[in-house]
């Protein structure tokens, strides 16, 4: 009879006891968790910077290939070569290409106003092409926040991963008012460190 209480017992106290012991458990559980989205959330970060960083790329290829465009343009400008000169050095040659026949006004590459003859439709496409500017290409990111979130979610995953150390005695720091101690004192010394007089004399 006793052997059925018992079991009686501890099958009504096993959901208590799961409740109590489950603390634990359940810290670790929402800790799992939290480490998991924070890895989704810095994977997500690391697509979308791989993405803008890709389309920074494709417009700076674009970029370049329009200013190839251009370079040919300003071949195709050039009219006549007269004279090519080269001169040999011990260490490199250098040859010297004078150009005498060089449209820059037409297309308005020097910024030099065009010839004054005929004022009409060509003047205002002159006028269009002479507003687009000229973009530098991008040298850094474009968006320093997405790293810097990626860093923050990265030193969050880290604190998040750690494991505490417990110390044993806490630490004196510098601006406390007793300093640490490295030897014992005798009673003496501790009486004239807390500003205590003698018993005997006063």
């Amino acid at each position: 009879m006793l052997g059925i209480v018992r079991k009686l017992l501890a099958c009504i106290n096993r959901p208590y006891r799961e409740y109590l012991t489950g603390f634990h458990k359940r810290k670790v559980e929402r800790k799992k968790a939290a480490i998991e989205e924070i890895k989704q959330r810095l994977k997500e970060e690391q697509r979308k910077l791989r993405e803008e960083r890709h389309e920074e790329y494709l417009k700076m290829l674009a970029e370049r290939e329009e200013a190839l465009e251009e370079a040919d343009e300003l071949d195709r400008l050039v009219t006549a070569k007269t004279e090519s000169v080269q001169y040999d050095h011990p260490n490199h040659t250098v040859t010297v290409t004078t150009i005498s026949d060089l449209d820059l006004s037409g297309a308005r590459l020097l910024g030099l106003t065009p010839p004054e003859g005929g004022s009409g439709d060509g003047s205002e496409e002159e006028a269009s092409s002479m507003e687009k500017p000229t973009k530098a290409l991008p040298r850094k990111s474009r968006d320093p926040l997405l790293s810097q979130r990626i860093s923050s979610l990265t030193a969050s995953l880290h604190a998040h991963s750690r494991k505490k150390v417990k110390r044993k005695h806490p630490r004196w720091t510098q601006d406390s008012k007793k300093p640490p101690r490295a030897t014992r004192t005798s009673k003496a010394q501790r009486r004239r460190l807390t500003g205590k007089a003698r018993h005997s004399g006063e």
